[in-house]
């Protein structure tokens, strides 16, 4: 084994992210090794899990960070678990705005459950879910007609994009590089939730999960939001480099 091979440096895991020149460099300063001994360091601890490779030529270190999960309300499973009965194979997602209590300030107190479904089955799961919940259910409402006909879990649709990232423990569970972009782009979920909160739900997230930036800008090009996710990121506190 190479001496420090597997051991992130100290000064590294301080770092927002770090480069493979960054990498090497430290390496050699702190354990001796050369530039082909530092890639081999690099790359065991990306496949260990210790270092997660965010973007191109962009790393940061893991061991501090974990993956994000949620325990969704029981309306939420109750929802999710009546559109896999009713439909087949259909890609679907869950977002609750309790979600963000994680992070905010003060808290939401009256849940919204937002569900996005693959364009074609949208009405179908509109409809049935409005069968299901009568009174509850909005599709691709305006900000307008939210507010007007909001109450307590109320169930929003909207159109999932393709490519949307598949959640970890299950499809349907959103994972936090969708909530950052919708947090900050999505032209219902941005405007409900406090601009006054996003600094904190965006250092929030980056401070405490593993946050893969490509996958979040994957997701950002499919909405056509990329440079307005970028201008928003660096609105509220975080500088990517993708």
């Amino acid at each position: 084994m190479i001496k420090g091979g597997t051991t992130i440096p100290k000064s590294l895991t301080t770092k927002q992210s770090f480069t493979r020149k960054e990498f090497s460099q430290i390496m050699k300063q702190e354990y001796g090794l050369n530039e082909q001994q530092s890639k081999y360091a690099l790359q065991k601890l990306v496949s260990d899990g210790r270092v997660i490779h965010m973007g191109w030529n962009q790393y940061t270190a893991g061991e501090k960070r974990i993956l994000y999960s949620h325990d969704y309300s029981d309306d939420a499973k109750d929802i999710a678990t009546k559109i896999e009965e009713h439909y087949d194979n259909i890609h679907f997602q869950v977002f609750e705005l309790t979600q963000l209590n994680l992070f905010m300030n003060h808290l939401i107190a009256h849940n919204t459950i937002i569900i996005a479904v693959e364009n074609d089955w949208i009405d179908f799961v509109f409809n049935t879910l409005n069968s299901e919940y009568p009174g509850r259910v909005m599709l691709k409402p305006s900000l307008d007609m939210y507010y007007r006909y909001y109450q307590d879990n109320e169930i929003v649709i909207e159109r999932l994009p393709s490519e949307t990232p598949k959640g970890l423990d299950k499809p349907w569970h959103s994972r936090i590089e969708k909530i950052l972009v919708d947090v900050l782009v999505d032209k219902l979920i941005s405007r409900i939730v406090p601009d006054g909160e996003k600094t904190a739900i965006v250092k929030g997230a980056f401070h405490e999960f593993l946050v893969d930036e490509a996958t979040m800008m994957r997701y950002a090009k499919r909405k056509g939001a990329v440079q307005k996710l970028e201008r928003a990121l660096r609105e509220y506190g975080r500088d990517i480099k993708v």
